[in-house]
């Protein structure tokens, strides 16, 4: 423990002066795990003094919490705005790197006595608020950053100054690797968000966190607002053949995977015995993809469009909903039959434990943060990322609705008492 910590180990009677340093707060998994921090730490019962610090946040993309009139959105800052996000389409990394530079060197100048520093995403500010602030330094990590570039995709027969720019690009990535472990290392704390992060964490970055040096997984919490807890009693008025699927519009969420089972589904299911006897039609369903959508994000123009497309090419309607507020995506979670959860390799996935706590079985790939939240068979089903296995599962649902909502309430009962 460092003299910074043991210091705020003192003082933890009395509020603390907290700030957030997170780079852009728009509408995802991280930035939901930020706030609920936040407003943790500055609810009555704990009463701290807490500040975010940001340089974006769209009051049209962005949770509730943080737009005007919000619970937080006196304490939100937003400064930077004018350090570019990319230059010109390239430099991504770089750009943000000056951008959470600047945060903290404005931090430092605005709070010179505060007591905690929590960074996320990038660990890049953490060597300079060591230097420039006496704070404590807590780190959480939701995966390393060099795990989330996309690598390019090899061919054939390049050029010289093809050859030469991916050899620039090759000693630039490094160097923001190096950096990114470096950073972390001047973190009193690093936190990780599942097993399967801490165990990439570690495999990543060896020298740096050996075992059995601690990493603790502290997972994120569920946003117990009244939106939430009251659809509770009333999710079990749900739609029968109601699917729904929550995830930002990007190619890595795999959100095609659904269209595709649901139309692997309408070929293939087969009403069990009970539904044909009961006369319920089981192959028409509803299927409602909602998620986070930035008109600025070209993937998240491009991968909609295509995700429309799909679904008119096999002839499978669905409803796309963009950027929804609080009370749909609750009313979503808590209304449909089941919720499906398309990304592999997913670092946590905030989303299976909400619609698992207001008793929504969930369908997710058998890969990352989802096998230490759903139970097989439980609490929901894992399966392998394709349209037969997904439609599978699927097809079970919507057969035996009186299945789903056992799960539904076994879900309930372990997020519970499990988180």
């Amino acid at each position: 423990m460092t003299t910074d910590t043991a210091a705020l180990s003192d003082t933890t009677n009395k509020p603390l002066q907290v700030v957030f340093l997170h780079l852009d707060l728009g509408i995802g998994g991280a930035e939901q795990l930020v706030l609920q921090l936040a407003h943790a730490s500055a609810s009555p019962h704990v009463g701290h003094e807490v500040h975010l610090v940001t340089t974006r946040c769209d009051p049209t993309h962005c949770f509730a919490s943080v737009q005007p009139g919000g619970d937080l959105h006196d304490a939100l800052h937003v400064k930077g705005q004018w350090i570019p996000a990319d230059l010109c389409g390239y430099a991504r990394a770089f750009c943000s790197t000056l951008r959470v530079l600047y945060l903290s060197f404005w931090i430092a100048r605005r709070w010179p006595d505060v007591d905690l520093i929590v960074v996320d995403v990038l660990p890049t500010p953490l060597p300079f608020l060591r230097y420039l602030s006496h704070a404590a330094l807590l780190f959480y990590c939701h995966f390393p950053d060099q795990l989330l570039v996309r690598q390019p995709s090899a061919s054939g027969r390049v050029s010289q100054n093809h050859r030469a720019l991916a050899l620039a690009k090759h000693y630039y990535r490094q160097l923001l690797n190096a950096v990114e472990e470096l950073s972390m290392r001047h973190a009193d704390l690093c936190v990780v968000n599942s097993c399967f992060t801490q165990q990439t964490v570690r495999n990543t970055f060896p020298s740096s966190f050996p075992e059995p040096n601690p990493l603790p997984v502290l997972y994120p919490a569920l946003d117990g607002a009244p939106s939430i807890v009251d659809l509770i009693s009333s999710s079990s008025n749900k739609k029968k053949n109601l699917i729904v699927s929550l995830n930002r519009y990007e190619r890595k969420k795999n959100l095609d995977l659904l269209i595709r089972a649901a139309a692997w589904l309408r070929q293939h299911n087969q009403p069990m015995p009970e539904a044909v006897a009961n006369q319920t039609e089981q192959t028409h369903f509803e299927i409602v993809i909602a998620g986070g959508y930035d008109v600025r994000n070209v993937e998240n123009v491009e991968y909609r469009a295509e995700l429309e497309q799909l679904a008119n090419q096999l002839n499978v309607p669905v409803t796309f909903l963009q950027s929804i507020d609080d009370g749909t995506r609750a009313s979503l979670l808590a209304h449909a039959l089941c919720v499906v959860y398309t990304p592999t390799g997913e670092h946590f996935g905030i989303v299976p434990l909400e619609a698992m706590y207001v008793g929504t079985p969930v369908v997710a790939v058998d890969d990352g943060g989802p096998k230490e939240t759903i139970r097989h068979g439980v609490t929901g089903f894992l399966c392998q990322p394709t349209p037969a296995d997904f439609g599978q599962a699927l097809q079970t649902l919507l057969n035996d609705p009186e299945h789903a909502e056992r799960m539904g309430r076994a879900g309930r009962e372990h997020v519970r008492d499990t988180f």
